[in-house]
């Protein structure tokens, strides 16, 4: 009698489960789907930047050169510039074509290789749209971090943004530093090896042209920024950093964090006086300086230089590299002194001339 009432059970719970069974089947079904597009979706929502910081802002400009890559990598020129544009390094999109060369070809839904910038396992992107905005979005935050130094940028893709601090706190990049972390990231986590210490040299194979760094359009005033760098000290009255008393400081700072960045000429004009203020006592005033004349009054007016590539006399042009950032005559570090004279009157330059 037992026997029966468990053959009856077992034949009712078949019948069950026969029943539910093409709901389970598409429910299954519909799971496995939400999963896929789970895992293709996640870098997107990684990237979304209402969740996020908002793009950084960087300085107008890139830099010169060519992509030398395959039609596999050549074909993906639109998107990265789109994303490029975005995220406002779109003067370096030759770079990440280059880039995309060495990590991938150009081949794979992951081509920039950007799975793992989003804390993601390799090749988890399967979207080359997704893969792109996100690898050219951590180029851009990676060069704004450092401060606009493009091998150390293109190092820190590969090694992570971590090596942005370390490699600035040891006077910037060079393959000394990038082989010292590679040895202590390895010692870290147990591994034979760290990263790739020829990356930077890997990705330049694939371009040709300089990296230096060329300056933006001019604005509705005909002026460009002079130097790619940020503002240290603004016009007006600010504490001498010399006596500790209150000044007029008539003009604005740019720092440049101890390196030889190139001054352009802020617009069309000629060359009033370049050298030192006092021949006879280098650490007096504005030590090298450049003064240029644009006509209409107008004068700008670039301090405490390193180097000086012009003479008086000489015509400029608009974003002609007429010296170097430095720290000569009466200054506390490297950086540039930029003045506007109107009429022989001090004008503040920002919202003039940048």
């Amino acid at each position: 009698m037992n026997e029966i009432i468990k053959q009856k059970a077992k034949i009712e719970f078949l019948k069950l489960l026969w029943m539910f069974k093409l709901p389970l089947l598409i429910l299954a079904i519909i799971l496995g789907f939400l999963l896929i597009v789970g895992i293709t979706l996640l870098p997107a929502l990684f990237m979304n930047p209402e969740m996020d910081e908002s793009a950084p802002i960087l300085p107008e400009g890139g830099i010169g050169g060519k992509a030398i890559v395959s039609p596999e990598v050549r074909r993906y020129e639109p998107l990265i510039r789109k994303y490029a544009e975005k995220y406002g390094v779109k003067g370096y999109t030759e770079l990440l074509l280059a880039k995309m060369q060495q990590e991938s070809g150009g081949r794979g839904g992951d081509p920039m290789q950007a799975s793992e910038s989003l804390g993601l396992p390799p090749n988890t992107i399967t979207n080359p749209a997704v893969s792109i905005e996100a690898g050219v979005r951590y180029f851009s935050q990676g060069l704004k971090k450092a401060e606009g130094d493009i091998y150390l940028t293109i190092q820190a893709f590969n090694f992570g943004t971590g090596f942005i601090d370390y490699a600035l706190e040891r006077g910037g990049y060079s393959k000394e530093v990038a082989a010292a972390f590679s040895q202590m990231k390895a010692k870290e986590l147990g591994w034979s090896r760290y990263g790739d210490i020829n990356y930077v040299d890997n990705v330049l194979r694939y371009f040709e042209g300089s990296l230096e760094i060329s300056p933006g359009s001019p604005n509705s005033y005909g002026f460009i920024k002079p130097i790619q760098a940020e503002i240290t000290s603004r016009f007006g009255v600010r504490f001498d950093p010399f006596t500790g008393v209150p000044m007029n400081h008539y003009g604005v700072d740019f720092g440049c964090k101890g390196q030889p960045l190139p001054i352009y000429a802020a617009r069309n004009g000629k060359i009033q006086r370049a050298g030192w203020q006092n021949p006879g006592n280098h650490n007096e005033g504005f030590g090298q300086r450049i003064y240029i004349d644009h006509g209409g009054g107008l004068v700008t007016v670039y301090a405490h230089l390193a180097e000086i590539f012009v003479q008086p006399g000489q015509t400029v042009q608009t974003g002609q590299k007429i010296g170097t950032c430095g720290t000569t005559g009466s200054s506390t570090g490297e950086h540039l002194h930029l003045e506007l004279h109107e009429n022989g009157r001090k004008v503040n330059p920002e919202g003039r001339i940048f």
